[in-house]
């Protein structure tokens, strides 16, 4: 369930979790990963140089591919059926950890930082390169809290 959390800044953001000042599946802004940088609205200013993790499922890549309506569902479903086990083969529990930050390193969305088979390689990750940015999350107690301070 999200909860919302405060970065130091007093800038309040909605996400699943946070692991160690990092967000875990934030809501993002509408438009987050199609806006060209030079073009990005007010409300997507909190999130430069901000670290967050997305995850992504095998349970939601399934229901993605089962649901498609398009005219190259067949293929996408087809693809994925010779593709699933290559994906668990790399993401083993299930779940694939991507580090994203919006730090102009792609003109018009977040810039992918890695993918990982767990949350503790994705949080390392994000807070190593998230440490050479302007701005640096504060590392938490606890591995993953509900709610709380960034």
């Amino acid at each position: 369930m999200p909860a919302t959390f405060v970065h130091r800044d007093g800038t309040e953001f909605i996400a699943e979790g946070l692991a160690h000042g990092i967000p875990i599946d934030p809501r993002m802004p509408e438009g987050f990963d199609d806006t060209p940088n030079d073009a990005r609205p007010p409300s997507h200013g909190k999130w430069w140089y901000l670290p967050f993790i997305r995850t992504e499922t095998i349970e939601a890549m399934d229901a993605f591919y089962a649901q498609r309506t398009d005219e190259y569902a067949a293929a996408g479903r087809a693809h994925w059926r010779e593709n699933r086990a290559k994906w668990l083969d790399a993401w083993p529990s299930g779940t694939r950890y991507d580090v994203r930050c919006l730090d102009g390193g792609a003109w018009d969305r977040s810039t992918n930082w890695g993918s990982f088979p767990t949350l503790e390689q994705a949080v390392e990750c994000a807070l190593t390169r998230g440490a050479d940015m302007n701005r640096i999350v504060c590392a938490m107690p606890d591995a993953v809290t509900p709610g709380g301070t960034l």
